[in-house]
């Protein structure tokens, strides 16, 4: 599963192998003085929904409509790194957050009535938050239970609070990053006992983290019919995206296939073919580059017409910051244009911030 920061000292390299305590626990016993923030939102058009931390130790979510260049802060002040979803109608935003010492656990912000409420209150943490309707009314997430030890895709009824964890019968069978669409859900599965084995490898002779295979397969959003679509082999597969047909996803990752560094790629849903969009060596390629890398995660996000690829990014020449103990560079948002091949930046965050989620909402 994906391995969460914490405010802990550590060096940001291409992988940070963090604990299962911490990956899924707040790591200071902290107040809550996280506050949501009465901005209007906007109703038309596609919002990216970007989860930053900054070099101030703390986090926060903005929703930015990149074409009419307006940005809105919705959640700001948390302790720990975040990570948000829009519902269809931009009316719901969930967040997962870590209050205190516990773990992290779903939040619901009504952006009309400006009130925040907990969806869930599980002892080992809910993990990426997705919408699976457009009023929601129903959020998936991903878990690591007692009765299934690896990460699970969850189904969560907002009213009623209960959960269905999908994939029960497979208990090797690991999902490490996934998306919703209006009708299906799909997912970058792992073997936990090759995941094991390999980190322990690479620990034991003190070097960089080879590949796995990653199974993606589709599913509809009760869990029924999971299909497999095809097999990729990566470091990392750290980000998936549906656009806005439902037709085609948007990973992002690290050493797929036979690229090596970071990747953004299109993967076909009706003929399962995998196109590379843009790489770390496109980029140093091209002529006076604004950036010098995709950021680490490797965030990216197709927009509603499928011409721009917005993505995480981190500027050329840039130093390292401290973001309370943690060693890394900022990154920004940015857009890269599939038809003439044109990088411009779209976003930079107040303050020097590094960005843990971004999703959008057409």
């Amino acid at each position: 599963m994906y391995e969460f920061g914490c405010k802990c000292k550590k060096t940001m390299g291409a992988t940070v192998i963090l604990s299962l305590i911490l990956v899924l626990f707040g790591c200071q016993n902290k107040e809550d003085t996280s506050s949501p923030v009465d901005e209007p939102h906007v109703d038309d058009s596609e919002e990216l929904i970007v989860s930053v931390f900054n070099n101030e130790g703390k986090s926060s979510v903005v929703e930015i409509n990149a074409e009419k260049h307006v940005e809105n802060e919705l959640v700001n002040n948390e302790e720990v790194w975040l990570h948000a979803s829009l519902s269809g109608n931009k009316q719901y935003l969930a967040y997962t957050s870590a209050k205190g010492d516990g773990p992290w656990e779903i939040y619901l912000l009504d952006r009309n009535n400006k009130k925040t409420s907990q969806v869930t209150n599980d002892t080992l943490g809910q993990l990426i938050p997705r919408f699976g309707d457009e009023e929601g009314k129903t959020i998936y997430s991903e878990i690591i239970g007692a009765a299934y030890p690896v990460s699970k895709i969850a189904k969560i009824d907002v009213k009623k609070k209960n959960s269905i964890v999908f994939d029960t019968k497979q208990p090797d069978r690991a999902v490490e990053m996934y998306d919703t669409s209006k009708d299906k859900i799909i997912g970058a599965f792992v073997s936990e006992e090759e995941n094991t084995a390999r980190r322990m490898a690479a620990n034991d002779a003190d070097v960089s983290l080879g590949q796995i295979t990653y199974s993606i397969y589709e599913m509809n959003l009760d869990g029924s019919d999971m299909n497999l679509v095809t097999n990729i082999k990566a470091v990392n597969i750290d980000s998936m995206a549906y656009g806005a047909n439902g037709k085609s996803v948007i990973l992002g990752g690290e050493n797929i296939n036979e690229d090596e560094g970071s990747g953004i790629y299109q993967l076909s849903l009706t003929d399962k073919t995998l196109t590379t969009l843009l790489t770390d060596q496109m980029i140093k390629k091209s002529k006076n580059p604004l950036l010098s890398e995709i950021g680490q995660r490797r965030l990216a996000v197709l927009s509603k017409n499928e011409r721009f690829i917005y993505f995480s990014g981190i500027p050329k020449n840039a130093a390292d910051v401290s973001f309370d103990g943690i060693i890394s560079k900022i990154q920004c948002i940015y857009k890269y244009d599939l038809d003439n091949k044109e990088i411009t930046k779209v976003y930079e965050y107040k303050k020097p911030a590094f960005i843990t989620d971004m999703t959008v909402t057409y």
